[in-house]
């Protein structure tokens, strides 16, 4: 019995984890025509050849935590990098996989790092999330989120759906849990149209039950992930797990994979992104310091991409990585890009 529960389980995680991993596909023989196997570059400022791709990228898609600023604070040059980009008429867009995070939170977290930027230049996997919902008709209905507040707000003014839980259910337990669901769960199961999961600063047992039992009671529940990233940097050489560990737990909890994953590396945000700003791939970078996630965002619609080093992997991870993972170009960080221009 143990064994087969064992067994069970390792499958699930293996489907859920490639589920965190997926993006709309493409097909097959034209991934690898976009995903070419060539070496990996540093970006010099010395090198001509360089100086000459800067002059041909027309905008920028920037990774925010540890790209332009990490955990335990600014990154050097990132901010005055941004602004020469600017300054040489370049686009620049921010798309974070933080869903706790509100665009409006995102210009504020700028301005403490000494960096500008407008809500118009922000998108995240929140706001990708409401339009998901928006786009399957739940206005009025009640969708359960695991998450932080700034969530549960997106969702209610771009989807028009009526939220709860998020930090509502931080700091309860197993006693609740008693209370709360037995004999029954408050809403039922049959009146909750999806289960919304972001990274969560007070996840705890109570809320991965919860989310577990509607999406186990209830087969139609949607079941949507605002992003796939397993853990992020809080400080040089430290992790904290994200909103991929989280909806990895209620997967297994659930017993079923998540219907959508919202962030990147989704190919269908790349090319609605592309389409929305008028972008053309080629003459657009995507910039991050995550192959799994960014990198393979910005590869998988044929995007220029450079990975940076100052956060959560290595340079040796980034050139290891595979083909449609492994970026372009590597740089310490995006201060280089001030110093191409």
């Amino acid at each position: 019995m143990s064994s087969q529960l064992s067994t069970g389980s390792g499958q699930l995680l293996c489907r859920t984890a490639m589920a965190l991993a997926v993006v709309a596909p493409l097909g097959f023989l034209a991934r690898r025509r976009l995903c070419s196997a060539r070496a990996v570059e540093r970006l010099t400022p010395g090198c001509a050849e360089h100086r000459s791709w800067m002059k041909q990228m027309k905008a920028f898609i920037f990774d925010i935590d540890g790209v332009v600023y990490t955990g335990s604070g600014s990154i050097d040059g990132a901010a005055e990098a941004l602004a020469a980009l600017r300054a040489a008429g370049k686009t620049v867009i921010f798309m974070t996989n933080n869903a706790t995070k509100s665009p409006e939170d995102v210009v504020a977290a700028f301005t403490k790092h000494g960096a500008i930027c407008s809500t118009e230049e922000v998108m995240t996997s929140a706001l990708v999330a409401a339009d998901f919902l928006k786009s399957k008709d739940l206005a009025g209905s009640k969708v359960y989120v695991v998450g932080m507040n700034s969530l549960t707000v997106a969702l209610r003014e771009r989807a028009g759906v009526f939220p709860f839980g998020a930090e509502e259910d931080t700091g309860k337990t197993r006693d609740n849990m008693l209370k709360d669901f037995l004999p029954a769960m408050d809403p039922l199961p049959g009146d909750v149209a999806a289960v919304v999961v972001g990274a969560d600063f007070g996840f705890n047992l109570y809320k991965m039950a919860r989310a577990a039992n509607y999406l186990r009671q209830n087969p139609s529940c949607l079941f949507v992930a605002t992003n796939p990233d397993p853990r992020a940097l809080l400080g040089s050489g430290t992790i904290i797990p994200a909103c991929g560990s989280v909806v990895a737990s209620i997967a297994i909890a659930a017993g079923r994979s998540p219907d959508i994953v919202c962030g990147k590396p989704s190919a269908s945000l790349a090319q609605h992104m592309l389409r929305h700003r008028g972008l053309d791939p080629k003459t657009t970078c995507m910039v991050g310091d995550r192959t799994d996630t960014d990198i393979e965002f910005g590869r998988c619609v044929g995007m220029q991409t450079l990975f940076v080093e100052s956060g959560t992997m290595s340079e040796a991870e980034a050139r290891a990585a595979e083909p449609c993972r492994r970026p372009h170009f590597i740089a310490h960080s995006i201060a280089v890009l001030r110093d191409l221009l």
